[in-house]
């Protein structure tokens, strides 16, 4: 693979030689760290469409559901040691494929599934490039993968493939502003290694003393402090952790721009951010700004969404959400729904409080997990504030949200304030409110 000058300034590629190289390179780190280790936990909802309703809901596709009640397929590309077990129990109408490069993570998630008795997912080892699934799955979930291949664009095109026409995918990359510093400090190490090769111990090793020594210039401001605050923040880190965000052989990383021209070139299209918690619990979910001159905001909002994203991306820098969104191909059946006509759709629809219970398997001794018949728990427990807090206490069913807004004095022509409270009240992140 070629690169531009400006990509070897931008990532970290010195070793993305091929699709191959890097497959047994991602193989050899990830059967090394075994990241992420088991969770203290897995939770089960006793309703059984509940994910699959909040999936439709989140890309408006009302009475026509990603997921059928019969047959659905989903594939986790690039699972690791616990994302398919997850998404198996998320989904347990849905036949589930976990595929990976690390024979250790799949075996971890094979214990995993046998403990908590999952049924309804396989794993696989193999790559995303020579898996060759044609047109087979509902659902694809990718994130925190192809960022780290030789050649994104490539792996992104085998996962669109593998997309039946009317289907949906969860794809996350790096947001090129939050990794500034670990594309610089890659680089740094492996300049200071030379042209020796992928070694994980001995890069391991390098990573560590920088961590435990490394001292900025006395009086020091900006690039250095910055590094040095920043290393020292992994202290403490378990050895698996700090491989992971340290030392990872590739790392691509993007804008919106250029996430949004690599989806289009492997076919697909961005449908809406996926509202994540990670984002959710730093409070960066949000995509839309507030630029404060009427003017400036006018012709922000005016943009299409992608532009939009873009210059929000632009402007907020490492403060801006991670870049995890849905997609799907441009030769979907199914047409996309804008931020506006999601925000449209959300004030004319009526809804109701969501109520469900969950289920959770504690891990015990020796590592097993067991189901803890009382931690059986309502859920969603609401945890917001300010207005969606007040709609919440003050939901009808008979009113459409709109009536609802307005009888409460929220403003219903703000665009922010709708498409905040969309997002707080009735998504994947927030699932407090369903369809009446």
């Amino acid at each position: 693979m070629q690169t531009t000058v400006r990509d070897q300034d931008a990532q970290s590629l010195a070793l993305a030689t091929g699709d191959a190289e890097v497959d047994g390179l991602n193989a050899e780190f990830y059967g090394a760290i075994r990241y992420p280790g088991p969770p203290m936990s897995f939770e089960r909802l006793a309703d059984a469409r509940f994910w699959a309703d909040a999936l439709d809901h989140d890309i408006g596709r009302a009475g026509r559901p990603v997921l059928p009640v019969e047959g659905a397929r989903v594939w986790v590309a690039g699972c690791g040691t616990n994302q398919a077990v997850i998404t198996a129990l998320m989904f347990p109408g849905a036949r589930v494929v976990g595929s990976d490069l690390s024979a250790a993570s799949l075996e971890m998630a094979e214990r995993s599934a046998g403990q908590l008795g999952v049924q309804n997912l396989e794993l696989r080892r193999e790559s995303i490039h020579e898996a060759g699934y044609q047109a087979e799955f509902d659902y694809v979930i990718c994130t925190g993968v192809i960022h780290h291949t030789a050649d994104p664009g490539r792996t992104l095109a085998h996962l669109s493939a593998a997309l039946r026409p009317g289907g949906v995918m969860q794809l996350m990359v790096y947001n090129r502003y939050h990794r500034t510093l670990s594309t610089a400090f890659q680089k740094a190490m492996r300049a200071l290694l030379g042209d020796s090769g992928y070694a994980y111990e001995r890069e391991l090793e390098m990573a560590r003393r920088f961590v435990h020594h490394f001292t900025p210039p006395e009086n020091a401001v900006g690039g250095a402090a910055n590094m040095g605050a920043w290393l020292a923040g992994y202290r403490s880190a378990p050895d698996a952790q700090l491989a992971d965000s340290l030392i990872q052989p590739v790392e691509h990383s993007f804008t919106v721009e250029s996430l949004d021209s690599l989806a289009q070139g492997a076919g697909l299209e961005l449908l809406t951010p996926f509202p994540n918690p990670f984002d959710a619990a730093k409070g960066t979910l949000h995509w839309e700004m507030e630029l404060g001159d009427p003017e400036l905001q006018r012709g922000y909002d005016e943009l299409p969404d992608a532009r939009r994203w873009q210059v929000t991306n632009l402007l907020s820098m490492e403060g801006s959400p991670m870049l995890w969104f849905y997609l799907q191909r441009q030769d979907s059946p199914e047409s996309r729904r804008s931020t506006r006509e999601l925000c449209e759709a959300f004030l004319a629809g009526r809804y109701v409080r969501a109520a469900t219970t969950r289920g959770m398997h504690l891990v015990g001794p020796g590592g097993v997990y067991a189901a803890e018949p009382s931690q059986q728990m309502p859920f969603p427990v609401w945890r917001g504030k300010g207005d969606a807090k007040r709609v919440f206490d003050a939901l009808d069913p008979r009113e459409t949200m709109e009536e609802t807004m307005r009888r409460l004095g929220i403003d219903t022509a703000d665009p922010r304030t709708v498409n905040r409270l969309r997002v707080q009240l009735a998504s994947s992140a927030y699932p407090f409110l369903r369809p009446a």
